[in-house]
């Protein structure tokens, strides 16, 4: 069988649930903070349509063994044979939320109004979330040295060259490229700064999570054994998770809304 490139979650982000499903309250305030506040809908339809999609993917690879996943847990609490609730959890709080995130504070860092303000909210946020927790996992001598390269046991593994997974993210990927180009120039804007917050939440959390020895790339036969990826192929498949798979993916949950209507474009308030 040919081989594959597996990125690994080494750490609690591979089988703490506990974080993931306060992502999806926090995701929800900030839906409703939004729509309260501006009296608009936008952020719902990003969180409707991104699950959808990310969900859709998430059960792709459960069910044709792209992502390998061992115990999971929810408050202490093992919900490993709980598809029903970690899949959508794994999906939404992973991803969708991250997605809203992003594009509440891009829509207030485009702001001129509103870009100081929230510029150094975002860098508080960034440095709470992605630096200092790593900062201390390295310093309790979690490090890249400790890794456990080819572990069948380790918490997730994911093909990240499945070809149903891939094939559907070009798709998506195209779609969103479509949007991004035919779309009016406020909107554009808006989609671009998304991409942007993301790209550096994404940067600085992969960073992080490499330095602490929480997540790295294996490349190996499916069944394995799996060995560690050349450095160069290591940094070439951050990348791609970065750029596409969060990047350029994500920015469709925003893009099917304004496609299908149900967000304005600027231009027409």
């Amino acid at each position: 069988m040919a081989d594959g490139i597996f990125i690994i979650r080494g750490g609690f982000f591979g089988w703490e649930f506990t974080l993931k499903l306060l992502y999806v309250i926090f995701g929800l305030i900030l839906c409703i903070y939004d729509w309260k506040k501006n009296k608009r809908k936008d952020y719902f339809w990003v969180f409707i349509f991104g699950t959808m999609l990310y969900l859709g993917s998430e059960m792709m690879l459960y069910f044709f063994g792209g992502r390998v996943m061992q115990e999971k847990l929810l408050f202490g609490m093992d919900i490993t044979s709980m598809v029903w609730l970690w899949l959508p959890l794994l999906a939404v709080g992973d991803v969708v939320m991250l997605a809203v995130i992003a594009l509440f504070f891009a829509d207030r860092i485009r702001n001129s109004e509103t870009r100081k303000k929230w510029g150094i909210l975002f860098i508080v946020w960034l440095v709470c979330r992605d630096v200092l927790p790593y900062i201390i996992l390295f310093g309790l001598g979690y490090t890249f040295d400790t890794i456990s390269i080819g572990d069948p046991l380790i918490y997730s593994r994911r093909n990240m060259i499945e070809m149903g997974t891939l094939i559907s993210l070009s798709i998506l990927v195209v779609i969103a490229i479509i949007w991004l180009v035919k779309t009016d120039k406020k909107s554009r804007k808006r989609g671009l700064y998304m991409i942007g917050i993301m790209l550096i939440l994404m940067i600085a959390w992969s960073f992080g999570e490499w330095f602490s020895g929480q997540r790295w790339i294996e490349v190996g036969p499916e069944e394995g054994p799996w060995t560690l990826a050349p450095p160069l192929l290591q940094f070439a498949m951050f990348a791609y998770d970065i750029v596409i798979e969060m990047g350029l993916f994500t920015v469709c949950f925003l893009a099917f809304p304004y496609f299908f209507k149900l967000i304005k474009s600027e231009k027409q308030d």
